[in-house]
């Protein structure tokens, strides 16, 4: 909309002046004089009416020039104005940066196809789509119970030793004061791009790209440590997911539910030690379900494990 009214209105400010300029072929007699405009509240009034003297000489003969100027300048400044308005534009939308420079010659395969192929031919409900949403989703709910610092919401998701693990991250980000700030993040692209077994457990891993604004903040005083507030992050993330061997996809979910027990079927409420209050299970240690087991961002020690039957 900025554009087409910018575009309008040199339009006529350009056409006008070729008008009136010297040579031209419009007379400045017959235009009428002490029209005025605001352009952005520029006041560009003026009064273009030549006139005669006694002999019938013509007495305004540097008024059309004059009047070129100030169109003339007129267009200059808008253009100006223009060109600031795009740059503040571009400013207030964000850069985006790579969130490291570790691993960017890394390429993993998309392997969707074949994964799903050689899943399905042993657990007939399962859709990679489906699959690839839920990661997504686990993805989102993960960052954001980093930055509340309480992983009880995402516990059911999280295998019990890379739980373990990320509750004493978020406890030492807490004893530093550190708070973290995920904003407007975006998944771009995830697919499925390796898979492996042994004796006990297949697993299931997965690419996934996304980006987001990201600053850390001093818990006493509010100040930024760390990133701002316009910078978008690209980042590159390997998920590692497990489940036992034997174990099938139920029509109705790709993953674990956070309502239901996968062994009992009862209602199940959240907590930090993930064991269902009717059956005792605890249902995070990838015997029920796909449970996250490794996850991380691509490193320059990244390996692309490959498809093992």
């Amino acid at each position: 909309m900025i554009k087409k009214i910018v575009f309008c209105f040199l339009a006529v400010l350009l056409i006008t002046a070729w008008v009136i300029s010297p040579g031209s072929t419009f007379d400045s007699n017959d235009y009428g004089g002490g029209d005025s405009y605001d352009s952005g509240g520029y006041d560009s009034g003026y009064d273009s009416g030549g006139s005669y003297d006694s002999d019938g000489n013509y007495d305004g003969d540097s008024s059309g020039t004059e009047l070129f100027s100030l169109i003339f300048s007129a267009v200059v400044i808008t253009l100006i104005f223009y060109a600031v308005y795009r740059q503040n534009k571009k400013s207030s939308a964000g850069t985006v940066r790579p969130g490291s420079n570790e691993g960017l010659h890394i390429r993993l395969p998309d392997r969707t196809g074949q994964i799903e192929n050689i899943i399905k031919a042993h657990d007939a409900n399962f859709s990679a789509n489906d699959f690839i949403s839920f990661v997504k989703r686990v993805y989102i709910d993960i960052q954001t119970a980093w930055c509340k610092r309480d992983l009880v919401p995402v516990r059911v998701f999280l295998h019990d030793n890379l739980y373990d693990a990320t509750v004493k991250q978020v406890q030492a980000k807490i004893d530093q004061g550190v708070i973290y700030h995920y904003e407007s993040m975006v998944v771009n692209t995830a697919y499925l791009t390796s898979y492996t077994k042994d004796e006990q457990f297949e697993y299931l891993t997965l690419y996934l790209n996304a980006r987001m604004i990201d600053w850390q903040e001093d818990e006493k005083t509010g100040n930024i440590l760390r990133g701002d507030k316009t910078t978008r992050w690209d980042l590159r993330y390997k998920m590692k997911f497990m489940r036992s061997i034997g174990v099938f996809t139920r029509e109705e979910v790709a993953g674990i539910t956070e309502h239901n027990c996968p062994n009992c079927g009862a209602p199940f409420e959240m907590t930090s030690s993930a064991k269902c209050e009717y059956c005792d299970s605890v249902i995070t240690t990838g015997q029920y379900s796909w449970v996250l087991s490794d996850f991380g961002t691509i490193r320059n020690d990244t390996i692309d494990e490959g498809v093992k039957e």
